[in-house]
């Protein structure tokens, strides 16, 4: 069977995945959730013209020559109300948020300023405005401020709650399964009793990875590779929106998931994909859920990951940005190797200092989960290419969407 190239696999990828529902959440409860909905303002921001300081309101006029000694005839606290017009020769004491008092133009920050006797000495001629927030000088009511597809972090959370925004409409959450299989692997607190047998680290990689894109993950255990435990626990894929196997997708004896899925009715849409690690990879589908068959080696499955199922799940959450998202950087070490056919992708670490810079873990076999401490990116290295010299400007993309 031919490879498919990743450019094609991705789009075969995305074709498949629909944007989830819709539900109104508590604005609390919507952290990381992606907006289904445009938010505009339904107010002017700020609402009233306020002091941008502690001070005194003024008259611009009244401290073109300074020093200038002012009466102060009143104060006005945020929050505050009532406070005396501003007449010629006086001055109000005002807080950050306050008001600005009728007749003042200007505010004097409390630092330019020394008072007593019941005046205020002005010591630094302002222009008019100074220091005074405009009504409406953020956004105007009717303003678009959010559009659908926007991940709510903690800024949007605070911008809808000074809109007033009780309830929020975002798109469901991914139901997630993952079913991690082999014969040598043990879980977690599980004895090591051979050689031979290995500690599973795949499962924990997508549980922390599909959290953090925000799924619902179902945690479904580890089975040896016998095909009737394997095909029981597919048999329930259509309770989830995405359901993940990692091992059994390469080509040896005791790989029977794509034999399982073909016996279940599974439309099996590509298997092995021309990229470097990751090559066994396996998409279909049953009905609405999307099937992703990952390789065992932890390195293939947390690329296949990134490359394939992060962008599905992206998708079916409303996320509308382009992903993955690929930057230039400027490579500071060469990189060689000798099989060109197959696109690579190197765990890096992307940094700027004046420029976008990247670097490529020394530890770039598939087996070797270490190569992703301290790594932020990924670095594409092209088919048919085999050097990237130092200072070369490469293709790199982050791993956060944010």
């Amino acid at each position: 069977m031919s490879l498919t190239p990743y450019d094609e696999a991705l789009k075969l990828v995305l074709e498949n995945v629909s944007t989830l529902g819709k539900e109104k959440l508590p604005l609390w409860q919507a952290l990381g959730r992606f907006l289904a909905e445009d938010v505009a303002s339904h107010t002017d921001m700020p609402l009233f013209d306020n002091s941008a300081m502690d001070g005194y309101a003024v008259r611009a006029e009244d401290i073109r020559e300074v020093p200038a000694r002012l009466k102060l005839i009143g104060e006005m606290p945020a929050g505050g109300e009532g406070s005396p017009k501003v007449e010629r020769g006086t001055t109000v004491k005002i807080f950050t948020g306050a008001p600005i008092p009728e007749g003042a133009d200007t505010v004097v920050p409390v630092e330019l300023t020394k008072e007593a006797d019941g005046y205020v000495v002005v010591n630094k001629s302002l222009p008019m405005g100074s220091n005074i927030r405009v009504r409406g000088e953020e956004v105007k009511a009717g303003d678009l401020l959010l559009k659908e597809g926007t991940k709510i972090r903690g800024y949007e959370l605070g911008l809808l709650a000074s809109l007033n925004r009780v309830f929020v409409e975002v798109y469901r959450r991914p139901k997630l399964a993952i079913l991690a299989t082999g014969d040598e692997i043990k879980d977690l607190g599980e004895t090591i009793e051979k050689p031979s047998q290995i500690r599973s680290s795949n499962n924990h990689t997508l549980y922390g990875r599909a959290l953090e894109l925000g799924c619902d993950v179902y945690h479904l255990g580890l089975v040896r590779d016998e095909p009737r435990t394997i095909e029981e626990k597919l048999k329930t894929v259509q309770d989830y929106d995405v359901f993940i196997t990692t091992g059994g997708v390469s080509a040896g004896e005791r790989d029977y998931i794509k034999e399982i899925v073909l016996s279940l009715g599974f439309e099996v849409l590509f298997h092995k994909l021309r990229i470097k690690p990751a090559k066994p990879v396996l998409f279909a589908r049953k009905g609405r859920t999307l099937f992703f068959g990952l390789p065992g080696n932890p390195v293939s499955c947390a690329i296949a990951f990134d490359l394939l199922v992060t962008p599905a799940l992206l998708k079916m959450q409303g996320y509308r940005e382009e992903f993955p998202k690929l930057w230039k950087a400027k490579l500071v070490r060469s990189f060689s190797r000798r099989d060109s056919e197959r696109r690579e992708f190197l765990r890096g670490r992307l940094w700027f200092d004046g420029e976008l810079l990247c670097d490529f873990s020394p530890k770039n076999q598939s087996h070797m989960l270490t190569s992703y401490i301290g790594a932020n990116c990924y670095i594409v290295v092209y088919e048919d290419i085999k050097e990237l010299k130092e200072g070369d400007r490469v293709d790199v993309f982050p791993f956060s969407i944010d």
